[in-house]
């Protein structure tokens, strides 16, 4: 089975032989030595108590083969998106033609602290070419009916809320299938887990302590990547939670110094407050939460976190909502007209971005006629809430009723972010190619469509991330899909 592949493909390599297989071809009990062994790997990679939920076991060894045709595709998508969602942030304010906070508002708080971000000086908040953070795109694969040609990327959300999005998972899988010997069957592994490791270490300066501020999301990552950080960079990290932060007067940006309160055993200098409470400078931090979380915070402290989160708040405000897409593909003309991408980086992405269409555009008030005149056309669409993740609240229109459904798109009528209401996108739905993949094996082989992931890191292109698959119209490792790693033909 060496023969070159079009088409992604699940496989199988036995402990013997040269050729892979797909996991079907596999006797049952060569597989689950496979897959004890394959989790083993992963668990030599990271302690077993560091998976939360045993989500290695989620894992199965059966990679996603590929080609490099299948490469340059990500890397030019991803290049092409770098390159326009940076000069959208960076025009955010300053090009008052595109009137870009009216066309995606976000909250007034969020406004008023984007808008203090903005006039700093670069001493103080470097540019966000050179601070985009941690982003996470995921995307669909489109079926063709042209069996000579490869799969079409759609880029359907940015992951960009968390700084750690999978970054993990993906680096040690990759390095558990090179531990298990992949490359002895031709083929090697579609992402390289040391640049992966690397991209992730670019984030923060190891020199100094790291806070992690983390809220009610649970995690996956982070359970990983503090052990990882303390052992191999020999970094002082803490998980804290945000009611722990504190702000203490001082001559600097915004007023203040940013502190927390430290524990018996820390080994930073303290500070004791007019509370008496003993307190340790954060220099710089993460943030795993919510933008509820967020918003619960005074704006000085938002303030203080915008000048020390190393996933830029620029980033977890703007490039996470699922509204900046939309904004993209209205954008493209101009962002070509300007020199900012070539016509063909501009196809890149009109071909590589699920149709979006954001409230309040031209474009939705001609889908709303549409939606009139044929209550049919919904079937083809859903509604995606625009701050969301792991696929919550997401609408399929053919789920929906006609009155339902025009219901909503009046509400999509105003831009504006409420208290109490959804604000969503309209997505096309894509048709979505479908692989014979074996998840569990009780269940045996199933027919499911693959969701991928790719990683950036201030803008550089790290690799293919994890796949995910399973049943159901929206697959997450959080409502029971197995994920798995890629490889290449050498």
């Amino acid at each position: 089975m060496k023969k070159p592949v079009n088409h992604f493909s699940s496989i199988c390599f036995p402990q013997s032989g040269e050729n892979f297989f797909h996991p079907a071809d596999i006797d049952p009990e060569t597989r689950s030595a496979l897959l004890e062994k394959y989790h083993l790997e992963l668990e030599k990679c990271s302690r077993r108590e560091t998976w939360a939920g045993d989500a290695h076991h989620k894992s199965v060894p059966y990679p996603v083969l590929g080609n490099e045709a299948h490469q340059r595709q990500l890397s030019e998508l991803s290049e092409a998106l770098v390159l326009a969602i940076t000069d959208i942030v960076e025009r955010w304010w300053s090009d008052v033609e595109a009137r870009f906070p009216k066309r995606m508002p976000v909250e007034p708080v969020e406004e008023n602290l984007l808008q203090w971000m903005q006039q700093l000086d670069a001493h103080v908040l470097r540019p966000f070419r050179s601070c985009q953070g941690s982003w996470r795109p995921d995307f669909l694969l489109e079926s063709s009916d042209d069996p000579e040609r490869i799969e079409n990327y759609r880029i359907c959300e940015i992951n960009a809320r968390f700084c750690w999005n999978g970054f993990l998972f993906t680096a040690f899988g990759q390095q558990a299938l090179l531990n298990m010997g992949v490359e002895q069957y031709g083929i090697k592994g579609a992402t390289d887990p040391q640049k992966v490791i690397t991209g992730l270490n670019s984030l923060f300066d190891s020199s100094l302590p790291l806070h992690l501020v983390k809220g009610e999301e649970y995690g996956y990552d982070i359970h990983m990547f503090v052990p990882y950080a303390q052992r191999c960079l020999g970094m002082d990290v803490k998980v804290i939670p945000p009611e722990s932060l504190r702000l203490i007067p001082a001559a600097a940006p915004g007023g203040y110094k940013l502190y927390c309160l430290s524990g018996e055993n820390t080994k930073q200098p303290t500070i004791l407050n007019d509370a008496g409470e003993s307190l340790e400078e954060v220099h710089q931090l993460g943030v795993e939460l919510h933008q509820r979380e967020l918003l619960a915070m005074s704006f000085e402290m938002l303030q203080q976190i915008s000048l020390r989160c190393f996933n830029d708040l620029r980033t977890v405000l703007l490039v996470h909502d699922k509204r900046m897409l939309g904004l993209i593909q209205e954008e493209l003309d101009s962002l070509v007209a300007r020199n900012v991408l070539s016509p063909h980086q501009a196809g890149i992405l009109d071909k590589g971005l699920v149709h979006t269409m954001i409230p309040g555009s031209d474009k939705l008030e001609h889908f709303i006629s549409r939606c009139q005149r044929d209550v049919f056309t919904k079937d083809n669409y859903l509604l995606k809430p625009v701050r969301s993740g792991k696929g919550a609240g997401i609408l399929f229109g053919d789920q929906v009723t006609q009155e339902e459904w025009m219901s909503l798109l009046q509400g999509m009528r105003d831009p504006r972010l409420k208290s109490g209401k959804t604000t969503y996108v309209v997505q096309k739905q894509i048709q979505q190619r479908i692989y014979d993949v074996l998840l569990e094996e009780d269940a045996g082989v199933g027919n499911f469509p693959l969701v991928g992931t790719f990683h950036i890191t201030n803008g550089a292109f790290l690799g293919l991330g994890l796949w995910r698959s399973g049943p159901g119209r929206i697959c997450a490792l959080s409502r029971g899909g197995a994920w798995m790693c890629s490889v290449i033909q050498q």
